[in-house]
């Protein structure tokens, strides 16, 4: 029940005190709009709802930030990212509560951040804004007078479709770079991407229990052995004839796991992969114009060694090859290992049913698997012959 007080300065004050409700208190001139104001209130509650208008008044994106990490994030795939995500919307907006946090400042954070990140990325930051107060309003039932400021923010436009497949010659580098390192995992994570189109994680989570070399089929879940991206609880993929061969040639880890090795390192070694491969290529590339040139064999690796190990300056026509190739060959350049999964489609897709196909790549539309399916045109005029 609603207690209601004659203020010294003439005003009327009602308080509510509910279990299981936030205190509230409004002053009014007369006696007649606080009793109106207290049954509004009380009905509010009766019905479950009422929402308080001052808790986001006193609620920081940081404490909201908290709660979310505790009761939200463990339920989560994507975690690590989230972590991450949430951290950076702390470090700018912590201590603002949440009924200050304008459209106005989350379009300037948008337009600083755009200068220094992808607009996916910023895109992924505006998300987790929105999605603190989605659930703000909507299971912690937090009043926040304009809503979700995000619906007014206008968000950058992204196009992160790709087409990106490798080119000739660059599996070739990749696999002797890879071949040389006494850590057979990246080579394998490598060859069974291409062989399978499994995703990153569900190659890193895949369990020998998981693969039966004889019928030819590999098991694959998502992170931790978890449902997969699309919800499945696992895919069942057929292995090829290199996919088996690369199988039986791996040693056994003492884990059960086929890639015993965490995302980031295998992240790591694709990246120095990359970027060996293509200072080999491009070496290799700088001896044949050096050749062209009258450079002997002698002249050719003493120029090379130069450049590598930077003990003496190469000559300046060394130089200005290099620079001329580094900008004009793009051999192994924006190579991401998901784009495998691009190349590993575009080749089953030659030799499956499109519903085939999409139970291999675990997508539910025809729509996704064109996104990945990526023909040569010379491959098809050989088809037309």
């Amino acid at each position: 029940m609603a207690i209601f007080s004659l203020r010294a300065s003439g005003n009327w004050q009602a308080r509510i005190r509910r279990d299981g409700w936030p205190p509230q208190s409004k002053t009014f001139p007369n006696k007649t709009d606080a009793i109106a104001w207290a049954r509004k209130i009380e009905r509010e509650m009766d019905t479950e709802s009422f929402l308080p208008s001052d808790e986001a008044a006193r609620t920081t994106l940081e404490q909201l930030a908290k709660r979310y990490r505790e009761e939200v994030l463990p339920k989560l795939r994507a975690r690590e990212r989230d972590k991450y995500l949430l951290s950076r919307i702390e470090e700018e907006f912590g201590k603002y509560a949440l009924s200050v946090i304008t459209p106005a400042m989350l379009s300037a954070y948008r337009d600083e951040r755009l200068k220094a990140v992808s607009a996916q990325s910023c895109l992924h930051e505006l998300g987790m804004i929105s999605r603190l107060y989605n659930k703000a309003i909507k299971d912690w039932k937090i009043k926040i007078p304009r809503g979700n400021p995000i619906a007014e923010v206008t968000k950058p436009s992204v196009s992160n479709e790709r087409d990106r497949t490798l080119r000739d010659g660059e599996e070739d580098l990749l696999l002797a770079v890879l071949g040389e390192r006494e850590n057979p995992w990246p080579r394998a994570a490598f060859v069974l991407a291409l062989e399978t189109a499994g995703r990153l994680s569900e190659l890193l989570a895949l369990r020998w229990s998981d693969v039966d070399v004889r019928a030819r089929v590999a098991r694959l879940r998502g992170v931790d052995g978890g449902i997969t991206k699309n919800g499945d609880a696992f895919r069942d993929v057929p292995l090829t004839s290199r996919a088996v061969r690369l199988l039986e040639s791996l040693p056994r880890s003492t884990k059960g796991k086929v890639l015993p090795m965490t995302a980031n390192a295998l992240k790591l070694a694709w990246a120095r992969a990359i970027a060996r491969a293509r200072r080999m290529h491009l070496h290799s590339r700088l001896c044949e114009q050096l050749a062209e040139l009258g450079f002997d064999q002698v002249d050719r690796d003493r120029e090379v060694r130069a450049l590598i190990y930077k003990k003496r300056q190469p000559q300046p026509i060394t130089r200005k090859l290099l620079d001329k190739l580094e900008k004009e060959d793009h051999t192994l350049v924006d190579l991401h290992f998901h784009d495998l999964r691009h190349c590993a489609t575009t080749m089953l897709a030659s030799q499956l049913e499109m519903h085939e196909l999409m139970k291999v790549t675990g997508h539910k539309s025809a729509r996704l698997v064109l996104r990945y399916y990526h023909p040569k045109a010379k491959d098809l005029a050989l088809k037309l012959a």
